[in-house]
């Protein structure tokens, strides 16, 4: 497929778009969402997951939103899905490494296409349901608003990314001085480390 290149893409001039793609984590059982994001850095991959993907293959997934959106998918409401730690890579370098936008669709569009789970099992991790809900409020609508990006099985990182994101500026300060004491930890380094309550105005977790 023909590569993109940053020139080719309306970021400058529209304020909703960007030339990067975030990827958000969060904490489990065993591990805070920041211990995650340092286990991803040194690691170099971004792992792919089951959870909302249709089919037989795991995706790792990815958002395009700006970062003054970020309060909103971070907020308190929706703390069961995602927390303020990420990872922001190139659109271009995602793209070159097999991330593409989804595909909206809804059950029946998917039947006519003959995009099934019978008859593409190995390809339904593209595809995202198109449908509404019940629920009232942003958090029971469709997550058409992330803009979402997916890469089957997982995410290869760069040896450099733009930037990781975290909670606060002392965690920042906390990841940026464990990278320059132990550089050859890890496999992915960022060119800066972001914290969202500083950049995310109103934001609070």
């Amino acid at each position: 497929m023909p590569q993109i290149d940053d020139y080719d893409l309306p970021n400058n001039e529209r304020p909703d778009l960007t030339p990067y793609l975030i990827h958000l984590t969060k904490g489990n059982d065993k591990h805070t969402g920041f211990e995650i994001l340092q286990r991803i850095l040194r690691g170099g991959v971004i792992t792919g997951t089951d959870s909302y993907i249709k089919g037989n293959r795991e995706a790792a997934c990815f958002m395009d939103i700006p970062f003054a959106s970020l309060k909103y998918v971070c907020s308190e409401n929706n703390k069961r899905r995602y927390e303020p730690y990420g990872v922001i890579v190139k659109k271009t370098t995602a793209y070159d490494r097999g991330a593409r936008p989804v595909l909206y669709l809804s059950s029946s569009e998917c039947q006519d296409m003959g995009i099934t789970k019978s008859k593409c099992p190995n390809d339904l991790w593209r595809v995202v349901s198109l449908k509404g809900s019940n629920k009232r409020g942003i958090w029971g609508v469709n997550w058409m608003h992330e803009r979402e990006w997916r890469c089957p099985d997982e995410f290869e990182l760069p040896s450099e990314v733009l930037a990781v994101l975290v909670k606060s500026s002392s965690e920042a300060e906390e990841l940026s001085h464990k990278i320059a004491r132990r550089p050859s930890q890890y496999k992915c380094r960022p060119k800066t480390v972001i914290p969202l309550n500083i950049i995310c105005q109103g934001l609070v977790y």
